[in-house]
């Protein structure tokens, strides 16, 4: 019993300097700056999250195979005329690390060993001797059917983990047919040397199978 006893007093002691050690080198930060950038940059994400994730641009029926042309209005509507102007914008909102992931797998085409192609990039630019413009893939599978509406005037600072400062907003996400579901995103945000900057996924997919599990709790 006195062994168990010393062992457990031990556990409790390493559980206890390795939480002080964690609190300790956690950063420390302004409670309203980091609010102010993180309103700020989950504004300039909600249309980055549409084009990577959701419905996308628009697009003309000029082109050929599953590509075709970019409607010139998304290019007003966005600021956005090339795929290098994305990416830049993806780097002004995103974590450098966050950005690259997220260019790597839509912006760039998937493939396995063998060289063979599991997964078409969703856009690419298209480049001749006069004119250059965005081609969009109209098979791709965005997972992102949903609208999210953001909460920006409850949004908070849920945690902090080293240098990430975790917030937390609450969001409505609405479906096609029209059915709404409140909850809440944390959003991690990282400060670089360019300024605070998002470096986990800023939107949210409406999941059906937690719809069906919670009625199945209901019963």
């Amino acid at each position: 019993m006195k062994i168990k006893g010393l062992i457990t007093a031990v556990l409790l002691l390493t559980l206890s300097l390795s939480v002080l050690v964690s609190c300790e080198n956690d950063r420390d930060y302004d409670e309203a700056e980091v609010i102010l950038a993180a309103k700020d940059l989950i504004r300039k994400s909600e249309p980055l999250n549409f084009i990577y994730y959701g419905k996308g641009f628009l697009f003309t029926e000029d082109g050929s195979g599953v590509y075709k042309k970019i409607d010139p209005t998304e290019c007003e509507r966005y600021g956005i005329s090339t795929i290098d102007e994305l990416k830049a914008k993806t780097y002004e909102v995103f974590s450098s690390e966050r950005a690259a992931l997220m260019i790597q797998t839509v912006l760039l085409p998937i493939q396995d060993e063998d060289g063979k192609v599991l997964h078409y990039a969703r856009y690419y630019q298209h480049t001749t001797d006069t004119e250059s413009y965005i081609m969009v893939n109209t098979t791709h599978e965005y997972s992102m059917t949903n609208t999210v509406c953001y909460d920006y005037e409850n949004i908070s600072v849920y945690d902090v983990e080293g240098e990430v400062i975790v917030v937390n907003i609450p969001v409505t996400l609405t479906r096609a047919d029209g059915k709404v579901k409140n909850s809440e995103i944390k959003i991690k945000l990282i400060e670089e040397e360019t300024g605070f900057r998002i470096c986990s996924a800023s939107h949210a997919v409406y999941d059906e199978n937690s719809d069906l599990l919670e009625e199945l709790l209901k019963k």
